[in-house]
């Protein structure tokens, strides 16, 4: 795995496996093996990060020629004060299609204009085969806590609370009407009114 060194948080090297943090827990999941599956891997790959990462993905993605871009988005101010970092992250992965994108649950961080400027912004970085995986709310009535994600294995999330709620929880219908060009391909309820979502570009929208 190559290190990429777009966005504010870059790679310097490999990092090791990762030792049994404390916090952490784990959860069997069949939509994040979805997001590897028929990927090209005869080519190098590219995968971001919506940050920030973690070790244990690090070392899951060792095992693929790719080149991991972390954006650590959640360290970003919506609306951004004095400058747009998340454009700033795009502008420097300049001509960087990517094929999965772990948004983890950054998806209810922005609020309704910054999350639609996000989308128009990440449309210029996908192809017509490009995976997004992504945590938001079964119901947007009920608070959804806040957590870390990381890849543990192909089919598996390990996930930590960091205490504190998302600052507005998105529904399944919020993310596809606000994310037009994508289907859902898959969904599955988590415990503390997460869902679990795979989406793919939509066919007609390469039309």
């Amino acid at each position: 795995m190559e290190a990429a060194t777009t966005g504010r948080t870059a790679l310097t090297g490999r990092v090791g496996p990762a030792s049994p943090a404390e916090g952490w827990s784990y959860e069997t999941t069949r939509i994040l093996a979805e997001a590897f599956e028929d990927l090209d891997t005869g080519r190098t790959l590219n995968f971001l990060d919506a940050g920030p990462v973690e070790p244990q993905t690090i070392e899951f993605l060792s095992r693929y020629r790719c080149r991991l871009h972390v954006a650590d988005f959640f360290g970003f101010s919506f609306p951004a004060r004095g400058g747009d970092p998340v454009a700033e992250f795009f502008d420097s992965a300049d001509g960087v299609r990517f094929d999965v994108c772990f948004l983890w649950d950054f998806l209810n961080y922005p609020d309704d204009a910054a999350f639609a400027k996000f989308v128009k912004t990440l449309a210029g970085h996908v192809h017509e085969k490009t995976r997004l995986y992504a945590i938001g709310a079964y119901s947007a009535q009920l608070p959804l806590k806040a957590y870390r994600y990381a890849l543990a294995d192909g089919g598996k999330l390990a996930i930590r609370p960091v205490g504190g709620f998302v600052p507005r929880s998105r529904s399944r219908n919020d993310v596809v009407k606000a994310m037009r060009r994508y289907m859902v391909q898959r969904s599955a309820l988590r415990p503390d009114n997460r869902l679990e979502l795979l989406l793919r570009t939509a066919r007609n929208s390469w039309a």
